[in-house]
């Protein structure tokens, strides 16, 4: 039983990480994209490549974990589950 919730567990955190990172990655291109002349501003003000890229990488980073904090209803529900399993194991 055990082994069946921490598959179940670890699937659903693979599943949920990748679509989060692809929200993240989405993001990121199309920040870029739309906002690239703020990097180029920043490079010719004196910023370093990984300063100049910092906030496309904070926006996107808020994009793919936001929708995660917001199924809180999800976490719960694994959380009671591996509880039950503990307990009747």
């Amino acid at each position: 039983m055990k082994t069946a919730y921490i598959i179940l567990v670890l699937a659903v955190l693979l599943w949920k990480g990748y679509y989060a990172w692809q929200r993240g990655v989405r993001a990121y291109r199309k920040v870029r994209l739309e906002h690239d002349s703020l990097r180029e501003y920043l490079l010719g003000n004196g910023a370093t490549t990984w300063q100049s890229v910092r906030p496309f990488y904070r926006y996107a980073l808020v994009r793919a974990i936001a929708p995660l904090r917001k199924q809180w209803l999800l976490w719960a529900v694994l959380a009671l589950l591996g509880v039950l399993v503990v307990m009747m194991s």
